[in-house]
């Protein structure tokens, strides 16, 4: 069942009058006082999506908008330290990787550890912001007061809890991965933070953005990056939250000339999770591949929106995506490829594949290409199916088990992507 109108409206006017009253927020500095009333009332404007809406007419808000407020109402309570280091303990990490810990939506020093980061890598919080960081955490923030704002972005900009800017020096070559790891308890109600990645020019690194979770709980985060010229970064994001949360995600990239993104995004849990990236090449030469895996069984629901905008010419982009859904699960694949006036040389790929293995299971798969230039090389596809029945006789002839027959056909599908 889908919210009406009216009170989707009234949804809002709570949380309006919830950004007043909840005790969070006097725990973040007052100039950023400014910026977060801007993004509310950005959001107030825009309100939540409509159910009729293009972009989010496969996946059913009800809950989310209908809890928003009470959510937000409450300010998370204090982690509960042996069940944050028990989840960030399950992130697989090698020895002496910096690694960034929020816990609950904040800063957490006691797990985080930054052994020789700071040579090439400087990391920023914004709970612990030095007084040059200030007027960069309020541009960024304010950058989602526009008229045009996205309303969940919006919304994370009002109720921010923390954030992290990562600065990579200009010619850094980083060896080991830089972990972000945002780890929910069952304490917290909502958890709502922000990432900046800013990479300097021909430094090359690799930045794993993971988040875990236990109980119910709202994930509403925002993660921008900027790759300036000649730069390469790898950017992996896990999503691996508990089955009773909500996981509402954003990220917004943006490529100079000659530089270099390569994404990977796993969705393996969450109760309802939705995933929006745009990536932006917006000087010639620029180069991005992004590779996406998505598990819906049970009643869960995963939406993966992309849009890669190519602005420039003599750009590249690489886009494949692949869905699991069993049970009752529902999942929603959207890739738009805009290539816009003046972008000759422009040669752009995406393909998406899924595997029905249900009666019951559903996919809503759309491919688009928005194309205004000539010169331009150009493809998208999608397929739906189930598992090869030649396939499965060929494994159970062999004296393989049914069961395990499935799962070899299963994990060779997905292999592809990881």
């Amino acid at each position: 069942m889908r919210l009406s109108t009216e009170a989707s409206q009234a949804a809002v006017t709570a949380i309006e009058e919830a950004f007043g009253s909840i005790s969070g927020a006097d725990a973040l500095p007052g100039w950023l006082d400014g910026p977060r009333g801007d993004a509310l009332a950005a959001f107030v404007r825009a309100g939540f999506p409509a159910a009729r809406a293009e972009e989010w007419k496969y996946t059913n808000l009800a809950e989310v908008i209908g809890s928003s407020a009470e959510r937000l109402k409450r300010e998370p309570a204090a982690a509960d330290r042996a069940l944050i280091g028990k989840l960030v303990s399950r992130v697989p990490r090698r020895a002496g990787d910096p690694t960034v810990v929020i816990a609950n939506g904040r800063f957490d020093p006691e797990l985080s550890s930054l052994p020789g980061a700071s040579e090439q890598i400087r990391v920023s919080v914004l709970s612990e912001a030095s007084d040059e960081d200030r007027a960069r955490y309020a541009a960024w923030l304010s950058e989602d007061s526009c008229e045009d704002a996205a309303p969940f972005a919006a919304l994370n900009a009002a109720f921010v809890q923390d954030g992290v800017i990562i600065d990579i020096d200009r010619d850094a070559r980083i060896a080991a991965t830089l972990h972000l790891v945002f780890a929910s308890d069952s304490s917290a109600a909502h958890t709502q933070t922000r990432v900046l990645i800013s990479a300097g020019e021909r430094s090359s690194a690799t930045v794993i953005e993971h988040h875990v979770g236990a109980g119910d709980s709202w994930v509403n985060t925002t993660t921008d990056i900027e790759c300036t010229e000649s730069s390469q970064l790898t950017y992996v994001k896990l999503q691996d939250e508990s089955e009773d949360a909500d996981h509402i995600a954003a990220q917004e990239v943006r490529l100079a000339s000659n530089s270099s993104f390569r994404a990977a995004h796993f969705d393996l849990g969450a109760r309802l999770a939705r995933n929006d990236l745009r990536v932006r090449l917006m000087g010639p030469g620029a180069h991005a591949e992004m590779f996406g895996l998505f598990l819906a069984d049970g009643r869960r629901h995963v939406d993966n929106h992309t849009r890669i905008d190519h602005e420039a010419g003599d750009a590249t982009s690489f886009e494949h995506y692949r869905g699991i859904m069993n049970d009752r699960g529902h999942g929603v694949f959207n890739g738009k490829i805009i290539v816009h006036d003046g972008a000759d040389g422009t040669d752009a790929q995406l393909n998406n594949r899924n595997l029905l293995l249900s009666r019951t299971a559903e996919i809503d798969t759309k491919p688009e290409l928005e194309i205004y230039t000539d010169d331009v090389k150009c493809a998208h596809g999608a397929t739906t199916g189930q598992l090869d029945e030649h396939a499965l006789f060929y494994l159970r002839a062999r004296g393989i088990p049914a069961r395990v027959a499935k799962h070899m056909l299963v994990i060779a599908f997905a292999r592809e992507i990881l």
